[in-house]
């Protein structure tokens, strides 16, 4: 086996399992979305007592919200490579710093943001059980210092992520995934960037609310058709990413319709494999 042929059976099903991957990861920003939504249906609360207040009365809702954003994460973290690898191609600037700003957010989030949010679960379940006004006291205190550093890393985790997957959308507009899904990942990322000042405003103007609480479902469905995409070009996508010399004329020629689902270089690929 050569070089060449190790190369292309290292990535063999790469994009098929990255593919379905990234639907996962869109539907749990959709179902995670719903969770956080049902959680503070009455209301966001603004006071270190109002969150234990509302978690104690839904441990469970609040755990599996917290979690199911942590999974999100990690789940990003294959999609992210794969993006670079595809996008590396059409610009390598762009495919680099989308990858570190990406990455980070994997990083960030889950060990930050979500790990202190789960501490509020965890508070708000000893809240629940405390017998002495002491306990109660000491309880919130702690509670507090979260709450209040919280918008602060929401707007961190909302804010980092938001620019890796912008700086990849714009690169996906010259690239296999086609211009239309590159658009839409510009105008749904600049949403989220928008609406990452949310948290940080005592009264923000409802335009950045609005972007706060639709950038979310409208990520995870640019997120769903890159998956859908990954999967009905995978052949492709490995052509380009284990090809460094030709995946920029391979990725033109997708851009402008000259290459189909059957051409010589998908089929070559296939039989090699």
């Amino acid at each position: 086996m050569n070089e060449t042929q190790f190369s292309e059976t290292r990535w063999k099903g790469l994009f098929r399992i990255v593919g379905i991957l990234t639907i996962v990861l869109g539907i749990a920003w959709i179902a995670v979305t719903r969770l956080t939504s049902t959680l503070h249906a009455s209301g966001q609360p603004n006071t270190a007592l109002g969150y234990l207040r509302v978690f104690s009365q839904n441990q469970a809702l609040a755990a599996s919200a917290w979690i199911l954003w942590i999974i999100a994460d990690v789940l990003l973290i294959p999609v992210t490579i794969s993006l670079y690898l595809v996008l590396r191609h059409v610009s390598k600037s762009l495919a680099v710093a989308g990858a570190i700003f990406a990455l980070a957010f994997c990083i960030y989030d889950p060990l930050v943001t979500e790990l202190q949010s789960l501490r509020l679960v965890s508070f708000s379940q000893a809240y629940a059980v405390a017998t002495t006004e002491a306990v109660k006291v000491s309880i919130v205190a702690n509670a507090t210092i979260i709450v209040n550093a919280l918008p602060l890393m929401t707007f961190l985790s909302f804010f980092i992520g938001s620019v890796g997957t912008f700086l990849f959308s714009i690169a996906m507009t010259k690239s296999a995934f086609g211009k239309a899904l590159g658009a839409f990942g510009i105008i749904t990322n600049m949403t989220a960037i928008i609406g990452s000042l949310y948290p940080l405003l005592s009264n923000p103007p409802y335009i950045i609310a609005l972007f706060f609480i639709i950038s979310v479902p409208l990520v995870a469905l640019w997120f769903i058709s890159i998956g859908v995409i990954m999967l009905q070009k995978r052949n492709q996508f490995q052509a380009i990413a284990v090809n460094p010399r030709s995946g920029l004329e391979i990725s033109k020629l997708f851009f402008t319709g000259k290459l189909g689902l059957e051409s010589p270089i998908d089929s070559g690929l296939t039989t090699q494999m």
